[in-house]
């Protein structure tokens, strides 16, 4: 095996492992990034935060009618109970009745319009909750998978690098050298192939002379136009 075949039998285990790195970043990426739950928890906080006054108007308006009775009735008994008997009094009392029931007529047309806007808001209020539960149901769903793509990436890249190691031998230290310094250089494809007399990367066709020196394999010989260290191939 010459150094240029050994060399790219290196770089396809070295091309798994980047893959695959490049994978995990956009995983971890993608774990990181909740905001569409985010977004989904303000918006059910919204809906929350509009329903609490409405419920709290509603409560209010109808302890006030519910007040507004209870004094109706105990004036009502008051009235009719003989113990009251002086004419201005009783008339007070029946102005004080009139005027109550004329406030709950008012009170329970205002109650309705709030009653009307309490079910709306919690209808939003359900409806944002329901797509809530929908978003993270569907976003664990896809944590999963993710975390399972996770671990066999991770158990891909030990195992590719296990076989990395294995490829290592045959190469001395000059030529991993500049293989090292031409992975940045290249788009972490330093090596490619002579194939019926191309490069299998840019695809221009190489001169005689290059062509000889690579099937030669006595060094390393570099691709007219890209620069990438050519390994021959038959065929």
């Amino acid at each position: 095996m010459t150094q240029a075949e050994a060399l790219y039998h290196l770089q396809e285990f070295d091309l798994i492992i980047t893959q695959a790195q490049k994978r995990l970043a956009e995983i971890a990426a993608a774990l990181s990034n909740s905001q569409i739950l985010i977004e989904a928890k303000n918006q059910v906080q919204i809906a929350q935060n509009t329903l609490a006054p409405l419920q709290t108007k509603s409560r209010n308006l109808e302890l006030e009618i519910q007040s507004n009775t209870e004094k109706v009735r105990s004036t009502d008994e008051q009235l009719y109970s003989g113990r009251v008997r002086n004419p201005k009094e009783l008339q007070e009392m029946q102005q004080e009745i009139q005027s109550l029931k004329n406030r709950n007529l008012e009170l329970e047309d205002v109650l309705l319009d709030a009653m009307l806007n309490v079910e709306n808001a919690e209808a939003e209020l359900h409806q944002k909750q329901a797509s809530l539960e929908q978003l993270t149901a569907d976003w664990e769903s896809a944590h999963q998978h993710l975390l399972d793509e996770q671990n066999k990436l991770q158990a891909e890249i030990e195992n590719q690098r296990q076989k990395r190691d294995g490829a290592l031998p045959p190469i001395t230290p000059e030529t991993l050298k500049v293989y090292n310094s031409l992975r940045p250089k290249k788009n972490n494809q330093p090596v490619a192939l002579l194939i019926q007399g191309s490069c299998s990367v840019c695809r221009v066709e190489q001169d005689m002379a290059i062509i000889g020196e690579v099937r030669k394999g006595q060094k390393l010989t570099y691709c007219v136009s890209c620069g990438r260290i050519l390994a021959y191939k038959s065929g």
